[in-house]
């Protein structure tokens, strides 16, 4: 793999929305392209520079390991700035206290514990204290239904682990671990699979993204 071969050409945006706020707290803008594609937009902010770099380290990183994402892009905003956009999944199903009942969402954990363990590989790998179960979207593939993981926005970059005991993170591993809902083997074999990436790779991936989303961001400090 070359930094020439992960670079993507960026997709124009054709519109730009504000999110609400309530459903997302990480998420302020989705955008679509002339192909009416949306996306959710992940952009420099005061409060995370590092968001869009984030985002794009990770996906990069699931692809890697084999842990389900949806298409994403550097896509070009309607003010000439580049965001990291992870394509809307407008026909996955989303667990939403209320309108998904406990006896439904459990089927879907049961059916995509592999997915979804392959997710908390990544997660304790690169540590994000947010995976909670309205960040996974459940997408029928035909042959079998698939978990894709989203939105790694609270992801500390190469930080210890394992994460605060507090956190979603541990408190849905465990809840799956308690229903037994959840593949130890294939938790194992993804974090196998992660631990095999080595400093070189990262720093490709990482040099890869646009400049405006380093920033002061060390690479070859996160790439040892």
């Amino acid at each position: 793999m070359s930094e020439r071969q992960i670079s993507l050409l960026p997709v124009q945006l054709v519109d730009e929305r504000p999110y609400e706020r309530s459903l997302d707290k990480d998420l302020l803008w989705t955008g679509s392209d002339e192909q009416d594609r949306r996306y959710a937009l992940k952009t420099v902010e005061t409060c995370n520079p590092l968001l869009p770099l984030t985002e794009w380290l990770c996906y990069h990183l699931c692809a890697q390991i084999g842990v389900l994402t949806p298409a994403y892009s550097v896509v070009v905003r309607i003010d000439g700035s580049l965001a990291f956009g992870s394509q809307w999944e407008s026909n996955a199903r989303q667990f939403s206290p209320g309108r998904v009942s406990d006896a439904q969402f459990t089927t879907w954990v049961h059916e995509t514990r592999v997915d979804i363990s392959g997710m908390f590989a990544l997660d304790a790998f690169m540590p994000n204290e947010d995976r909670h179960f309205r960040n996974m979207l459940f997408v029928d593939t035909g042959a079998r239904l698939r978990a894709l993981a989203f939105d790694r926005s609270r992801t500390r970059i190469f930080s210890p682990w394992p994460w605060p005991r507090e956190s979603k993170s541990w408190s849905s591993w465990n809840w799956l671990v308690n229903q037994k809902l959840h593949d130890l083997s294939a938790l194992k074999a993804k974090l196998g699979r992660a631990c095999e990436i080595t400093g070189d790779k990262i720093a490709l991936i990482l040099n890869a993204a646009p400049v405006e989303w380093r920033g002061n961001f060390d690479i070859d400090a996160a790439a040892v």
